[in-house]
């Protein structure tokens, strides 16, 4: 445990390289993260008469058919919808429900799906994923990383009466994209790192 402590601050610390009078810092970039779009995963199952909840039997291709008419009233094509085979497939109910699924770029459009009660109609989950990052985006990050890291080791070359050079190397391992949206932590950022070499002088 003792040995884990200590290799995660010098991870977090600056390294001095000895031999060539280098110092090496880590620099840090932050940008929100944007929702690209929602993925609606909705289940049409049939209906089975039970005297109780269910008055009366339904097949799915009814359910269905008075689905689309239902969202249509709210703007919503249900030719948009894809089902889900691969999906279905390996689901336990297969022979009684289908799955479909819908993509909007719309929070509203997926808060009118929610508010479309109907028996034999399940919203199961919803998917929420995030803008990648494109290369002018991590150009961007680098860039104001870089600039951290700088003022980082300039304070830290100062504390032992040295100033930083030339740049020496540059490291960057972060990824370029990320999928989902954490929806626990919505105003959470994204984190861009970047590791620089600077010859001390």
């Amino acid at each position: 445990m003792k040995k884990l402590i200590i290799g995660l601050l010098l991870c977090a610390a600056p390294i001095f390289g000895q031999q060539n009078n280098t110092i090496t810092v880590t620099g840090e970039a932050s940008k929100k993260v944007e929702i690209k779009e929602y993925i609606i995963n909705i289940e049409f199952k049939d209906l089975v008469a039970d005297g109780y909840q269910n008055l009366e039997s339904k097949k799915r291709s009814e359910i269905i058919e008075g689905y689309k008419n239902k969202i249509k009233h709210q703007g919503i094509d249900f030719n948009k919808f894809k089902r889900n085979k691969l999906y279905g497939i390996t689901a336990l109910t297969y022979r009684t429900t289908s799955y479909y699924t819908y993509t909007t770029t719309s929070f509203e459009e997926v808060e009118k799906m929610f508010e479309q009660q109907m028996k034999g109609v399940t919203i199961s989950w919803v998917e929420i994923l995030a803008e990648k990052n494109t290369n002018t985006d991590l150009a961007a990050l680098d860039k104001m990383a870089l600039q951290d890291a700088m003022d980082r080791a300039k304070i830290t070359a100062a504390s032992i009466n040295k100033k930083i050079g030339d740049i020496q190397k540059i490291e960057t391992a972060s990824n370029k994209s990320y999928s989902y949206f954490n929806t626990a932590k919505p105003d959470e950022l994204y984190k861009h790192y970047v590791q620089v070499t600077f010859i001390l002088e």
